[in-house]
């Protein structure tokens, strides 16, 4: 059973309200306008969450995924690991564990204070550039907007693990998240990167259906991809199959450039 996608059952919210903002405002500078709203609503939304402790989508133990697959990722003792949307993800403490340098970024700090007392560190704080900086060990927390990451930050990472960041953004913002990657990360990077799919106008997320064409859409010609696993996982979680569905895909990537 797979209970990274049991945990991303329970988060099956609603983003129809974010959505309709796309459309609503009709003047000349509205693109740029609109995404900014996005991004701000996408941003207080999981705040609340957190606050509210609806984290359903949280696991209480290391993804599978990650475990199994992470050797296909080339990283050496010391590197430096990008962790998007990162909440408290234990992922985290097993890639320190590995002999990584963990960078997890989160717009909640509520979510990394409970993830720095949970996990019993010791952190300093201080404010970088437009983040809050929590220095824990080998475990940097940067909280804030991820979407204004700059490639100063990223200067050192070596590799991305990507779990549940594409698939928590609605369409508009995952076409944002990815051009923002492809900018900012250093030309020599490997991603791990893992996705659903299913029929999105059965269900609505997140967690978003992620099609294998639209990560291909997303990612080339920047990126080489590697499909590295593939399962249907729908008995995994009933709730999904009272949903509608009758298949959901799980898909693992590696990704490089």
């Amino acid at each position: 059973m797979h209970a990274n996608l049991t945990a991303l059952n329970t988060a099956h919210i609603n983003f129809a309200f974010i959505r309709v903002h796309l459309r609503s405002f009709a003047f000349s500078s509205a693109l740029g306008f609109q995404y900014r709203v996005l991004i701000y609503m996408h941003i207080d939304f999981w705040k609340q969450r957190w606050a509210d402790q609806q984290i359903g989508f949280h696991l209480d133990q290391v993804n599978p995924n990650l475990a199994q697959y992470w050797s296909e990722i080339a990283v050496e003792n010391g590197q430096q690991v990008l962790v998007p949307l990162c909440g408290k993800s234990l992922d985290m403490v097993w890639l320190a564990a590995q002999g990584c340098q963990v960078m997890g970024v989160e717009c909640s700090e509520q979510a990394l204070q409970q993830f720095i007392d949970e996990q019993q560190l010791t952190a300093t704080s201080s404010q970088q550039g437009e983040f809050t900086l929590h220095q824990a060990e080998d475990i940097q927390l940067l909280q804030g907007d991820f979407f204004k990451l700059n490639a100063g930050l990223l200067q050192s990472v070596t590799a991305v693990y990507d779990r549940a960041s594409l698939i928590a953004l609605p369409a508009e913002m995952r076409t944002r998240y990815v051009e923002l990657l492809q900018r900012i990360l250093p030309q020599s990077v490997s991603i791990l990167l893992v996705t659903l799919d299913y029929e999105q106008q059965l269900m609505q997320g997140p967690p978003f259906a992620v099609s294998h064409n639209e990560v291909e859409r997303l990612y080339q010609p920047s990126f080489d991809i590697s499909l590295l696993d593939e399962r249907n996982v729908i008995d995994d979680s009933p709730r999904f199959r009272e949903s509608g569905l009758s298949q959901m895909f799980e898909r693992v990537y590696k990704i490089t450039r």
